[in-house]
């Protein structure tokens, strides 16, 4: 029995009900089987001093977009909760929506790896993420 992925529409949808990153006014921009996209617009409560982007958003991003891309990968029915999140500060973003391509490079039977990055419109580099999930169900 082969798994039916869930559509772009049904992941939008299940982001706009999470409210772990409702404050972020995130949105979907692209998925395929296992690279997810978002955009993460410009918001000043995301600003830290000196008027970048704050590194806490950048990690909510990343954390984000792996979670949509597993969802795309095993199914919504499915459940996974992050248990490790590394991040490499790169560059820094000033008042500009935020871009975060997840992509899973591994799916084991309770673990799920993978990486993401953070950028630009033009594929700028912010941030660089490594993912590990445990998966629930």
């Amino acid at each position: 029995m082969s798994l039916k992925k869930p559509s772009k529409r049904q992941l939008q949808a299940l982001l706009r009900r999470a409210r772990f990153v409702r404050d972020y006014g995130m949105r979907l921009v692209a998925v395929d089987d296992h690279e997810c996209t978002i955009a993460m617009p410009y918001r000043s409560a995301l600003e830290r001093p000196g008027g970048t982007v704050n590194g806490p958003a950048f990690m909510a991003a990343a954390d984000c977009a792996m979670w949509l891309a597993i969802k795309r990968h095993i199914g919504i029915e499915h459940d996974a909760v992050t248990s490790e999140l590394n991040t490499a500060f790169l560059n820094a973003a000033r008042r500009e929506t935020v871009y975060c391509t997840a992509r899973v490079l591994k799916t084991g039977k309770r673990i799920i790896y993978g990486t993401a990055e953070c950028h630009d419109g033009k594929g700028r580099l912010f941030t660089h993420h490594t993912v590990t999930y445990s998966r629930l169900s």
